[in-house]
């Protein structure tokens, strides 16, 4: 496809010149796999119950399904998201590290789940950015 088409497709449909929600989408989901793989593992060491977990997954998993090119609301709440988690994750990363040891599993999914959302809010804030242009 050319880049004539691809501008009148984008005008067409209202897309972001830049939009990334495919890729944040990927890294919601693959965050929450990772998040439901590892639960049954680690659900003694967490500092929420399970439900909250559980809840977690389901609502990340939800995001990721609501995000359109269309709907700038559902782009900012992405970039609220990944912010959140980033932080979250990688709070939680540190204190598990000061706790226990750099050999400690929760350490380790903590710390990709911050890496997955490190870019996810890379991804959200360049989508976000084309919003203004």
């Amino acid at each position: 496809m050319n880049e004539e088409k691809i501008e009148t497709i984008r005008s067409k449909y209202g897309m972001p010149r830049h939009y990334y929600g495919d890729t944040v989408r990927s890294l919601f989901i693959l965050a929450a796999v990772i998040m439901i793989a590892t639960l049954p593992f680690l659900t003694s060491r967490l500092p929420v119950p399970p439900t909250t977990s559980i809840i977690a997954i389901v609502a990340l998993s939800i995001v990721a399904g609501l995000l359109s090119p269309r709907g700038k609301l559902i782009i900012w709440v992405n970039l609220f998201v990944s912010t959140a988690a980033l932080l979250t994750f990688e709070y939680y990363a540190v204190q598990t590290y000061k706790m226990y040891s750099f050999a400690d599993m929760l350490f380790w999914v903590d710390q990709i789940l911050a890496i997955i959302f490190l870019f996810s809010l890379y991804y959200s804030a360049k989508t976000v950015r084309s919003l203004a242009s």
